[in-house]
């Protein structure tokens, strides 16, 4: 289901990229339609918060389906991570994600002490209405300032990992239009 890492090409990515160690690999998934008909039995609830709007999946999936992608998807990569990032990786968790116009995710980082997060991950899906907007927006951090770094389109089929400390600041863009479906969620030692 899940295509393999090129681990010296993505060594190489994670070390050069801006503004802190991530990764963007397009075309992850071998059959992406298959994989969001698999999701159909999930079902997703709106989540709203100070920082947040959004639809998702509970914490821990529901159906079979979504149990056996997190399962694929954690044997094909994080073997493979944890050699790339150096940061021992053995487990993950996922939950589908539905942003519709006006949802979206203000700037945050993942670190919270005593949940051992070590890296971030968002698997886009294809959607029947591709979004406008929903972009993963990373931030600079500096004593005075927190410019935008770095802009990623949530293009179906693409696979965004970085790594989560105290300086991974992101967020994800206001959704003007569309649907933006992902799998998101994070990798544990």
């Amino acid at each position: 289901m899940w295509r393999p890492l090129i681990e010296a090409e993505c060594v190489a990515a994670w070390t050069s990229s801006s503004p802190f160690p991530h990764l963007v690999i397009d075309d992850a998934a071998r059959d992406p339609e298959a994989l969001l008909a698999l999701l159909e039995e999930e079902g997703v609830a709106r989540y709203e918060g100070d920082l947040f709007v959004f639809e998702a999946s509970p914490p821990e999936p529901r159906s079979n389906e979504l149990k056996q992608i997190r399962a694929e998807f954690a044997a094909t990569y994080c073997e493979a991570l944890s050699r790339i990032s150096g940061q021992a990786v053995s487990r993950i968790d996922m939950r589908a994600y539905a942003y519709r116009p006006g949802h979206y995710l203000l700037p945050h980082t993942d670190h919270q002490d005593g949940l051992s997060r070590r890296l971030a991950y968002a698997y886009y899906l294809p959607s029947p209405d591709a979004p406008a907007g929903g972009e993963l927006e990373l931030f600079e951090l500096h004593a005075d300032a927190t410019p935008s770094a770095k802009l990623i389109e949530p293009v179906a089929n693409r696979l965004v990992i970085f790594e989560v400390s105290d300086r991974s600041l992101h967020q994800v863009r206001e959704v003007l239009g569309g649907l933006r479906l992902s799998l998101a969620g994070w990798f544990y030692p």
